[in-house]
């Protein structure tokens, strides 16, 4: 038995298998999946429908983050536990983002919890050094096998660090994004982050602000040598 076989005979229900052959399915066949698809979300959601109205007096699109919003509104987490979060509606659903990784441990672990108490009975926030983050850092440090940490509140904060030593560092100004990638609200990072397909870059060439496909690797090989609009190189 080979590697990957004996990966995929311990839960095969959660690999993918794709045909040798396929047969397109009609474009009418797809809208009408969606319609009910869509359909069936509005009847199961009403509670999300209603927060998000509700929502969107007071933050914008009623979300903290906008990509956390989507037509015609998003799911709205009242809790959560182990690996499922309840919507407004009373639903349980598995959470396959966790954050982002952030949760990994899954909502309201124990050991987490327990953590985070004693650290409440030290204090909250000092505003200085502190062997806390002192300690925290060195831990990353060890883990991952790198030389120094800035911690960010956000990932928005995170890019727009590292765009700023990487600027820093290579003196160069051009930036290379990914098309329809997500990075954070940082300026030159929001450019095409969900375009339409019809605006979408040309994968066989990068036009001026770097924007590729993430599938086209050679497109990636000659924008990393291309002058950008700034006369630099990426």
């Amino acid at each position: 038995m080979t590697t990957q076989t004996a990966i995929k005979s311990q839960h095969a229900a959660t690999h993918r298998y794709v045909p040798t052959s396929s047969k397109p399915i009609s474009p009418e066949k797809v809208a009408a999946v969606l319609a009910a698809e869509w359909e069936l979300f509005s009847k199961q959601t009403k509670g999300s429908a209603t927060e998000n109205a509700r929502a969107q007096q007071s933050l914008p699109l009623g979300v903290t983050s906008s990509f956390q919003y989507w037509n015609p509104y998003p799911i709205s987490i009242v809790s959560a536990k182990g690996a499922y979060m309840t919507d407004v509606d009373g639903r349980q659903l598995l959470d396959l983002s966790m954050g982002f990784g952030a949760m990994l441990a899954g909502h309201l672990n124990p050991i987490v919890i327990e953590e985070v108490q004693k650290q409440m009975q030290q204090g909250m926030l000092f505003v200085t050094p502190s062997p806390t983050s002192t300690d925290a850092a060195e831990r990353i440090c060890t883990r991952f096998g790198i030389d120094q940490v800035r911690f960010t509140n956000s990932g928005t904060e995170s890019t727009m660090y590292a765009v700023r030593v990487a600027r820093s560092a290579t003196g160069k100004l051009g930036i290379l994004k990914i098309e329809g990638g997500y990075h954070g609200s940082y300026d030159p990072f929001v450019v095409s982050a969900k375009p339409p397909l019809n605006q979408a870059g040309n994968p066989k060439k990068a036009n001026s602000l770097h924007r590729i496909q993430l599938s086209s690797r050679r497109c990636l090989c000659r924008s990393l040598q291309q002058p950008s609009g700034s006369g630099e190189n990426v």
